[in-house]
């Protein structure tokens, strides 16, 4: 695994040193049926000089229509990560970090872990075209639970830049939720009631108003696990902030963008 900002390898810190002030902002952005469900985070790093470790406050939920409309309001974040593929396959391969990640989680979760589409798929209006244009390439049809997530990864790649790749990164939350449960894969589906209930103990702990402000926040356009996934990739952008965070692989590739094609791995 690749940590962050170790300075131990100076072409790594080049791109994994993250500014880490003593108290900084991170957000965590989820896919919804509205859009994107974005949760605003404070965090206060606390460094007692043998371990660094950080207090989460929870600051606001809210849901945007496209990606679009989230940069504007989160310039000034040290990190934000979100649940979608960046940096993608033109064919010749499947994205490793998707291996590194289905290895890791193994069992049932490992399954939640969607091959990431090839790039050519991207503006494909139908299943049949996005699926042939992709066996043409890779020789594999496209994934359908894929499919059903190409127009936000067509929304965040027209975005990305290797430039601004160093602030929005790549998290996968049933990973980010294995780190958070003692590096153990969760055992329900985050649909049903007691995998909810199991991921929102865990996110308790963390963020002990997450409650309160959900109670706040206008119930449209989102359910819950799109919450919890939110608040696990704003944890995750935290712990990757004090360097606290790896990368799956531990040496990404580059797509034909420049982008790194990787998935943030947090330490609790």
């Amino acid at each position: 695994m690749n940590y962050q900002g170790t300075g131990q390898n100076s072409a790594e810190s080049t791109f994994n040193t993250v500014p880490r002030p003593r108290s900084f902002q991170v957000s965590g952005i989820d896919g919804c049926k509205a859009g994107w469900f974005v949760a605003v985070v404070s965090v206060m790093e606390i460094d007692n000089s043998r371990d660094k470790n950080c207090f989460y406050a929870l600051q606001e939920f809210w849901v945007a229509h496209t990606f679009n409309e989230i940069l504007p309001k989160t310039t000034q974040f040290e990190l934000i990560c979100v649940d979608i593929p960046i940096g993608l396959s033109d064919g010749d391969k499947p994205r490793e970090c998707d291996l590194s990640a289905r290895k890791l989680l193994r069992g049932p979760r490992a399954s939640s872990v969607f091959p990431a589409p090839i790039r050519q798929c991207l503006w494909a209006k139908d299943y049949e075209t996005a699926s042939k244009i992709c066996f043409e390439h890779s020789g594999k049809k496209l994934n359908r639970q894929s499919f059903a997530l190409l127009k936000k990864i067509r929304q965040v790649d027209d975005l990305m830049t290797p430039a601004l790749q160093r602030q929005v990164r790549e998290i996968h939350p049933e990973v980010s939720f294995w780190a958070l449960n003692a590096k153990k894969a969760m055992q329900q589906n985050k649909k049903t009631v007691p995998g909810q209930a199991r991921r929102h103990k865990l996110l308790q702990e963390i963020f002990t108003d997450m409650d309160g402000i959900l109670a706040q926040t206008p119930l449209y356009g989102y359910v819950m696990d799109d919450a919890l996934d939110a608040l696990v990739a704003a944890w995750t952008a935290g712990q990757t902030v004090i360097g606290k965070a790896g990368t799956l692989p531990q040496n990404p590739e580059f797509d034909s963008k420049g982008l790194r094609m990787e998935i943030l791995c947090p330490v609790k």
